[in-house]
């Protein structure tokens, strides 16, 4: 590669100081000096109209890189090496990477210092970090002195290893002396070690784990959760951090799972049910029996009232097992309880049957409801309005095609988006089928270039972030960056300057190359 102008990167390298340079040639271009026009000229000789993506490439060349990105990328792997040991260490135990753990511990005093230090999220020693994917961490851990039953300091109640792996990351951790306690037999599915620690102490049935949850809230199977119920285990024992109880945790791994039938199994034996577990377990009668009783047990909402969070607790753990701002109708759609949501659907407001059909894409019931109550989308309060965004926060494709022909406007905000669009919650899942169809709206294309008020992100710049920072396995950001393009997508300077992943750069590279700037 060859460059007339030759530049040799600083000892310390600092990313927003060349994008800086790389603003500052530009500028420079755009007001006619020589020197600024000779080094983008150099670099780009023939594109008529030049832009910061040009300026950035044409000083990454000066640097000896062949893009942007390769000098970008050289930047952060010079600045990660300047982070400090402990920094280091902690991001190769959460990324599996045992050799660089080893590496780190013994090159680092600092590190071996901070073996069982709680230095990770919710007061965490490192061993917490173990997954069972990388039992091989477990034993890098291991073998330079972690204590295997050093527990978490989180204030709701402190975590053991044992409360978090099985498999072969708890046989290491057992075979290196990891003490098992009763929350921790209960999630090994232990029964043998359950039945020996209540013999010695019966009290153990009511020991208080990792969130203050009991043995039964981690219990796997049956046959322990009977073994617990039948020493005394309290059925509607609640933990501290979420205020639930073991059955509300247990749906969490979705209908027909184990723990979802155990749930079922708790019920049977008397756990209590309010209207989401119901719902969310399909107790057709139990929901029945409710609404008669109170039929405004439709209107709750997870993460709001009792199901909120109520410092210093975090939210009910429905939030979690069922989803945020759900209703018990959506709960029960969302486990598959079709017979359950149709006795639900005859306690509900035309507002909410409306709603949850369009939930479930159903067109033909939710133009029916809307046809038999003309002016009900005028009469919608705050949370119904923003029942558009909320399907393309959850990449619920068929609900956004519904609502939209309904005529709900894509503008409105939800909770969930710090004041985005339904075309920024889109975006930031990656969900295509949700940005192709708000952009067949007539109205969309006045979203592209809006700016939510909290972080001042346009819709293709929440997709750049959400391509780095939320990684939606289901979701594809280069096909949606491609749609906002076409559709007329502005690229300014924080979509030149906001980070994405490579895939997605590529894109807007490809699109600034193209053309003019837009």
């Amino acid at each position: 590669m060859s460059s007339a102008f030759r530049r040799t990167l600083p000892a310390r390298p600092d990313l927003e100081q060349q994008k800086t340079l790389a603003k500052e040639l530009l500028r420079a271009y755009r007001a006619g000096d020589r020197d600024a026009i000779a080094r983008m000229r150099d670099a780009l000789p023939d594109k008529p109209e030049l832009t910061l993506t040009d300026a950035q490439y044409a000083l990454a060349r000066e640097y000896g890189f062949a893009s942007w990105r390769e000098l970008k990328d050289r930047i952060e792997q010079l600045t990660a090496e300047r982070r400090p040991p402990i920094e280091r260490f902690k991001y190769a135990v959460q990324h599996g990477d045992a050799a660089a753990v080893r590496a780190l511990v013994r090159e680092h005093a600092d590190v071996r210092a901070s073996l069982n230090a709680p230095i990770f999220a919710f007061d965490a020693p490192a061993l917490l970090q173990a997954s069972d994917d990388h039992p091989d961490v477990v034993d890098a851990l291991i073998e330079a002195g972690a204590d295997p039953n050093r527990r978490s300091d989180w204030w709701a109640g402190s975590f053991h290893a044992l409360h978090v792996v099985r498999g072969a990351a708890a046989e290491r951790l057992l075979a290196a002396g990891a003490v098992p306690d009763a929350c921790a037999a209960a999630n090994l599915d232990r029964p043998d070690l359950l039945r020996a620690m209540l013999a010695e102490e019966p009290s153990r049935v009511h020991e208080r784990g990792g969130d203050g949850q009991t043995p039964l809230h981690f219990a796997r199977s049956r046959q322990v959760a009977d073994l617990l119920l039948d020493a005394g285990a309290e059925i509607d024992a609640r933990d501290v951090d979420h205020r639930s109880t073991p059955a509300q945790w247990m749906i969490g791994d979705g209908a027909g799972s184990a723990r979802w039938e155990l749930a079922r199994h708790l019920v049977e034996r008397g756990a209590s049910v309010d209207i989401f577990l119901a719902a969310a377990l399909g107790l057709t009668g139990r929901v029945r029996t409710l609404l008669e009783a109170d039929p405004s047990l439709l209107h709750l909402h997870t993460s709001t009232g009792v199901y909120a969070a109520h410092p210093p607790s975090a939210q009910h753990i429905y939030e979690w097992t069922i989803g945020a701002h759900y209703s018990p109708l959506h709960a029960a759609a969302k486990f598959g309880q079709d017979e359950t949501l149709a006795a639900m659907e005859r306690f509900a407001t035309p507002v909410e049957r409306l709603l949850i059909a369009c939930h479930r894409g159903d067109a033909r019931a939710a133009h029916a409801v809307h046809e038999s109550h003309p002016g009900l989308l005028g009469k919608l309060d705050p949370f119904a309005r923003a029942a558009l965004t909320d399907a393309a926060w959850n990449s619920n494709a068929p609900a956004v095609e519904v609502l939209l022909d309904l005529g709900f406007d894509p503008a409105t905000q939800s909770r969930h988006t710090d004041g985005g669009s339904a075309l920024h919650a889109a975006a930031w899942q990656g969900a295509v089928d949700c940005v192709a169809a708000i952009l067949r709206h007539p109205g969309a294309k006045a979203l592209l270039a809006v700016r939510d008020p909290t972080y001042r992100g346009t819709p293709l710049g929440w997709c750049l972030h959400g391509s780095v920072n939320r990684q939606n396995p289901r979701g594809d950001y280069v096909a949606v960056a491609k749609l906002l393009l076409d559709a007329g997508a502005p690229i300014d300077d924080e979509i030149e300057n906001r980070d994405a992943s490579d895939e997605v750069r590529e894109v807007i590279d490809r699109a600034q190359r193209a053309g003019p700037a837009r």
